[in-house]
């Protein structure tokens, strides 16, 4: 997204004051255009009183305004040479006239004596069009400006002037001598010191307001530009992102491909890739962090082997978690560069070099940059000058020129502009380099930066963790498959030998659908739709890949096989099955009907990752449930348990929840509650800061009527209205289950507005945590600085917690990513919004909600919260067997111990070894524990390097750090 809307308004360009002669050599052009005004008249633009009315602020600023919605602005001015400037040219020219240009539109044509000159959109926002001779000598040129406001905002034509620039670079008739007078005050009688690191740069969006397809063509044009200037401008250095690019044109476009690859050798044109793609960091598993990092790691060391590859350049994604250090540092980055932290609507980040350390102690050394989507103006380059070395006292600053956000990256114009101000000594010096060699000067200063300890919190854009629910659904589904796809393979070869696998699991789907302006949620419609079609035959793919492996791994027979593919603590799960006796080992298993078709069965606990085999006979007796839910009773409400977990129902919904000793986890019902939320400037990206001042209404029908009871399974359903927009709330209590689970479905037709479960906790909150990418991460219930107070909405994947003064809690386990709040008195969940800016139908149509409560008494790492967040979200796999073989059981992995999750289990090539990878989620430090069915060869880095033993903690190769990630090659040893 552009930089220049980060705060709601067009790039802010000081105009100078309205005058329609020329000074020195600057005529500023605002006042001369003339066009249709709002008010029907015709007449000067700028005295537009729509402007004055509806955005003061732009109209002091000398802005000429005009309404958004798409709407076209056509302005037109005679210009012609002033005298002055005209004897300035005699006897011989000593100068060239430049029609500057700068706007807020999404799209903009510039056209001189009815012909086309210059066209450009809401990213490339600016021209310095050379005046051509004739006009010296006396021709009016006749300009006309075609400009279309945005959709979602006000257009603005921000600065029109001419320019008159020197022939002669020693500039002897000082037409530039305004500028030089600009830059000698923002240094305050400083002397000059300090210059410019500079590299010229185009961000591109994978995909934002235009689709994928277009993209790729963007791609081409950006990079096809940059080596042509290359040739042309023998000081240009030129970077730009990201693996998943270079691997397309590297198939797609060989030819320029190569030309690539000659200009990277030449040291011209630099690789900045780190993640596959510019991802999303919040939003994402650790799983899907770790291989982005890996993915685009071992892609750019194979296509690029002449460079090291130790960048994390991710200078556009909403926000970083704490864990991002830890998992980067596992591949072998070093750097990580981002500009988004300028973009805090509330709080300056306090640094613009540092170190970021995870709470594992894992660091990356950390660079905010120069902003993106810069061009050569000497005085906005000078003020990032003084502020950049005033915040790090280090006199060279990193310059980035290039048109981005939908490529483009640097144009002559801009190239000429830095070349002219390059000889001025006014100026600060510039050295055109690349980003590795800036990086490696700044690196010996490495001991003396400040260190951050926290995650990168974006305070803006707190709406995209609950925009477009569809894509978090896939996202989530689809990381699962490829894990377990993985998984299974891995076990198919490695424990029975069997090469279950025709191709490699391939993960560049979802890596690519998690780009920062897809999986949020905040592009236009075209690119959800495009993407639909890709999620669906991904996941096709990788549940075909885990079946096969999986009937493979465990042969057949007359019967069913259920397989838990996550190495969890064993607990007798209660499943909807076919209707049918089940049994397993001649025993038959528990079972109640369904209402919804077929039949809750109670079955054997699985410990690890297993499997057992079931038999299906339809005249099998069912056993007891050892563990049932009791009979709902009335008691001032009705009340329902299972001796882990009981709650109240009532008038009002769910009233109370006690945990398996019987205290109450709720100070009062739980609170379902809507909103008006504009979403403010960005509209999918923010929730309005002030929704809570716009409640409305939300009716239930009735009281909760009971939909089954039994031993197994326990349900209620509760019908409502929340404006045109039914609601479905299903509670579902199932036999041995620690939580209980509610299910929220609306057919969603809203604008505008936000929907809420707000969760009041009888027992006030100290902290809370909760599961976010790359870690878990823990944050102070009640907000006393103003950086916490900021973060009034913040993401989490899959679970959070409330830590009461005793230790423990309450838990709420997601299905997906969300945004939550939290305070000393109450968990929330933002569950609907309803933006209509990029996509217009956004979040609306059938929406399935599905989340549950879990009391931890102990607190959450005691209650392993992580694992039990997992076996919600992560359901067994049941299938017919479909091949004769042994029936029994199968384990495979073994619970991996206390606060581990798995985050990948995968084939190490072709010797019958497989890689695990491991996460501490605890702050205690935890060991690996394999059983003796696993032989273990080596500990790896996360690039698949042996680790030597001074790097593993205590020099044991399975022990693991609190919060830390770890890599093991094994070797099956089991029978």
């Amino acid at each position: 997204m552009p930089e220049a809307s980060a705060a709601g308004q067009p790039p802010r360009i000081e105009t100078f004051q309205s005058r329609s002669c020329p000074s020195g050599g600057r005529w500023n052009l605002q006042p001369l255009w003339s066009g249709e005004r709002t008010d029907g008249g015709q007449g000067a633009a700028l005295d537009d009183p729509w402007g004055a009315l509806h955005r003061p602020d732009w109209q002091a600023r000398g802005l000429v305004i005009w309404p958004r919605g798409g709407q076209w602005q056509r302005l037109t001015l005679d210009l012609t040479c002033p005298e002055t400037w005209r004897q300035r040219q005699l006897p011989a020219p000593v100068a060239q006239a430049r029609l500057v240009l700068r706007w807020w539109a999404d799209q903009v044509e510039l056209l001189v004596n009815g012909e086309p000159v210059h066209a450009g959109d809401l990213f490339d926002t600016a021209c310095r069009w050379v005046v051509p001779q004739c006009w010296w000598q006396g021709e009016v040129l006749r300009l006309e400006l075609r400009l279309r406001s945005p959709l979602h905002d006000d257009g603005a034509l921000i600065e029109s002037r001419l320019e008159l620039e020197p022939l002669d670079p020693g500039d002897p008739a000082d037409l530039l001598g305004e500028t030089k007078v600009e830059l000698a005050a923002l240094r305050a009688g400083q002397p000059l010191a300090g210059g410019f690191h500079v590299l010229g740069h185009a961000h591109l969006d994978l995909a934002w307001l235009w689709p994928v397809a277009d993209t790729w063509q963007a791609a081409e044009r950006t990079f096809a530009s940059a080596l042509d200037l290359i040739k042309r401008f023998e000081e240009l250095h030129f970077g730009h992102s990201t693996p998943a690019l270079y691997a397309w044109l590297e198939q797609n476009r060989p030819t320029l491909f190569a030309r690539l690859q000659q200009a990277v050798a030449a040291g011209r044109f630099e690789p900045l890739n780190g993640p596959w793609v510019e991802s999303d960091c919040v939003l994402i598993s650790g799983a899907s962090l770790l291989r982005q990092f890996q993915l685009g790691q071992q892609y750019s060391s194979a296509t690029f082997p002449g460079l090291e590859h130790p960048l994390a350049w991710l200078p556009d994604s909403f926000g970083f978690a704490a864990g991002v250090p830890a998992v980067a540092h596992a591949t072998g980055v070093r750097w990580f560069c981002t500009h988004k932290l300028f973009w805090n609507a509330t709080n300056p980040f306090p640094h613009r070099l540092f170190r970021w350390r995870s709470r594992c102690g894992a660091e990356l050394l950390a660079l905010m940059t120069a902003p993106i989507g810069t061009d050569g103006d000497p005085v906005a380059m000078e003020r990032y000058r003084i502020a950049w070395r005033g915040a790090t006292g280090v006199d060279q600053a990193l310059w980035l020129p290039g048109v981005g956000d939908h490529g483009g990256g640097p144009t002559a114009e801009m190239l000429e502009q830095l070349r002219l101000w390059h000889h001025q000594p006014q100026a600060a010096p510039q050295h055109h380099g690349s980003l590795r060699a800036y990086l490696a000067e700044l690196e010996p200063l490495a001991s003396g930066l400040p260190v951050w300890r926290d995650e990168l919190y974006l305070e803006l854009h707190r709406g995209c963790a609950t925009s477009r629910p569809d894509q978090k659904r896939h996202n989530r589904t689809l990381e699962r498959l490829l894990r377990e796809a993985e998984l299974a393979v891995a076990l198919a070869a490695t424990c029975v030998g069997v090469d279950a696998a025709e191709a490699p699991v391939d993960w560049r789907t979802l890596l690519f659908q998690q780009f920062h302006d897809i999986l949020p949620g905040t592009s236009i419609p075209e690119v959800f739709e495009q993407a639909e079609p890709q999620w669906r035959a991904a996941r096709r793919s990788a549940g075909r890949q885990r079946d096969r492996a999986l009937h493979a791994w465990l042969g057949g027979g007359s019967g069913w096989w259920l397989a838990q593919l996550q190495p969890l603590p064993p607990r007798a799960r209660t499943l909807r099955l076919p209707s049918g006796g089940w049994s397993h080992g001649g025993i038959g298993l528990p079972a109640q009907a369904a209402r919804a078709g077929g039949q809750w069965l109670q079955l054997p606990p699985l410990e690890g990752v297993a499997a057992l085999f079931l038999e299906r006979h339809p005249g099998a007796a069912a056993g007891a449930s050892p563990a049932p839910v009791e009979a709902p009773v009335w008691v001032e409400g009705w009340r329902c348990g299972n001796g882990l977990v009981s709650f109240e129902l009532g008038p009002r919904g769910l009233e109370q929840l006690w945990d398996h000793a019987g205290t109450p986890q709720l100070a009062g019902p739980l609170a379902w509650r809507r909103f008006g939320d504009r979403g403010e400037f960005w509209d999918a990206w923010d929730i309005a800061a002030d929704y809570r001042d716009h409640p409305l209404d939300w009716t239930w029908q009735g009281e909760p009527t009971w939909l089954e009871q039994g031993p197994l399974c326990t349900s209620f359903l509760w019908r409502g209205r929340c404006g045109a927009s039914a609601v479905r709330l299903e509670g579902r209590l199932l036999a041995n289950s620690p939580w209980l689970e509610l299910i929220l479905r609306v057919d969603w037709r809203q604008r505008h507005e936000l929907l809420r479960l707000e969760i009041p906790l009888a027992a006030p909150a100290q902290r809370w945590a909760a599961d976010t990418s790359g870690g878990v991460l823990e944050r102070p219930a009640d907000a006393v600085t103003a950086r916490e107070q900021a973060r009034w909405e913040v993401p989490v994947i899959s679970w959070l917690a409330s830590v009461a003064a005793g230790g423990g809690g309450l838990a709420v386990l997601l299905d997906g990513p969300q945004g939550v709040s939290a305070s000393p008195a109450e968990l929330g969940v933002s569950l609907l919004r309803a933006p209509t800016w990029p996509d217009p139908g956004a979040d609306n149509g059938d929406q399935r909600l599905r989340l549950a409560l879990l009391p931890c008494p102990m607190g959450w790492s005691s209650g392993q919260v992580p694992q039990q967040a997992v076996a919600f979200r992560e359901p067994h796999w049941v299938r017919p067997a479909v091949a004769q073989g042994r029936p029994g059981r199968r384990q495979a992995l073994p619970p991996l111990g206390e606060g581990l999750v798995l985050l990948g289990c995968r084939r190490s090539g072709d010797d019958g070894t497989l890689v695990l990878s491991v996460q501490n989620c605890s702050p205690c430090r935890r060991r690996l524990e394999l059983g003796s069915a696993w032989q273990l060869l080596q500990r790896l880095d996360g690039l698949d390097q042996p680790l030597a033993p001074e790097q593993m903690p205590g020099g044991d190769p399975c022990m693991l750090a609190p919060w830390s990630l770890g890599f093991w090659r094994l070797g099956w040893a089991g029978a």
